[in-house]
């Protein structure tokens, strides 16, 4: 294992005494996009493999960094860390040669909804718009934190999870994130992103925009379970630095108070609607797809 180097991207290597001054943080975004593309990604394509052979150095960059997490005594609980002890396992099997067992392979093929189920998700998704007023009517702790839940459910590119969510609810913690409309019946979530992480991978420079679309999905997540609580919300953008605007998303950080390595990609704002509105529409989607000419 002393030779093994964890190597995230061109340029990022990992030995054993590298993790051992890791922030925590760090490390266990390391560790999860390891097991991503170390072990998830090729796993399932080399079970399809007939015969089933042993791979030597199968997720041994992946087990590097988890035999630094032990070592460290770092908590051992959690969803994620259940994940990742799963993927650990499953790659000791096949450099081994044993062919794994995982019940999920079957278990967890998407079947088509029912009708009733479409029903559902049509009126999530056609249902949804943008409120912009909000009655005085406090929103429960207990909305929020589905709202929250429903944007860490998001997808994240190779598992990094370096999504941040701040929540402002009063009057003067609203008045230092830059709006074009009155928020003060709402609650506002600014969704950032921690970019030391991007940094850690290597995906600061091979994939700069992921961080950004990460954010985005969690937005719209959020978004639709505000929707489906009976909330209305809307999605809110900084402005960037330019002849005739300030870079709000630096102001906010600045005057909350965020880290510099926390970074502020947009915001929403919830609340209980006031009134209804004139739904927009879209554009013929047939006006929407490019066709090879």
């Amino acid at each position: 294992m002393h030779d093994i180097e964890a190597i995230p991207s061109p340029g990022r290597k990992y030995r054993k005494r590298d993790l051992e001054g890791l922030d925590p943080v760090l490390l266990g975004a390391l560790l999860r996009e390891r097991i991503h593309h170390n072990i998830e990604v090729p796993l399932y394509s080399m079970l399809q493999r007939r015969p089933f052979k042993a791979v030597p150095n199968f997720g041994l960059q992946a087990q590097l960094v988890y035999d630094e997490w032990v070592r460290r005594g770092l908590p051992q609980d959690g969803p994620d860390l259940d994940w990742a002890k799963r993927y650990i396992d499953i790659a000791a099997q096949v450099r081994r040669g044993e062919r794994p067992g995982i019940p999920e392979l079957v278990v967890s093929i998407p079947e088509p909804f029912t009708k009733s189920e479409m029903e559902v998700v049509r009126k999530l998704i056609w249902g949804r718009c943008s409120i912009r007023n909000w009655t005085s009517r406090p929103v429960p702790e207990d909305l929020i934190e589905k709202i929250l839940e429903a944007g860490r459910a998001a997808p994240v590119g190779c598992n990094l999870d370096a999504v941040r969510f701040v929540v402002l609810r009063t009057p003067e913690e609203k008045s230092i994130i830059w709006s074009d409309i009155p928020t003060d019946n709402a609650v506002i979530i600014v969704i950032c992103y921690d970019r030391r992480i991007a940094e850690t991978v290597g995906q600061d420079k091979m994939v700069p925009q992921n961080l950004g679309y990460d954010a985005a999905a969690a937005g719209d997540h959020m978004l639709l379970m505000a929707h489906a609580l009976g909330l209305g919300g809307v999605w809110l953008s900084k402005t960037a630095k330019s002849e005739h605007t300030e870079d709000t998303g630096k102001i906010f950080k600045e005057l909350y108070g965020l880290p510099d390595h926390i970074e502020v990609a947009l915001h929403v704002a919830v609340g209980w609607p006031a009134s209804g509105i004139i739904k927009s529409k879209r554009i013929p989607l047939s006006e929407m797809i490019i066709a090879k000419k």
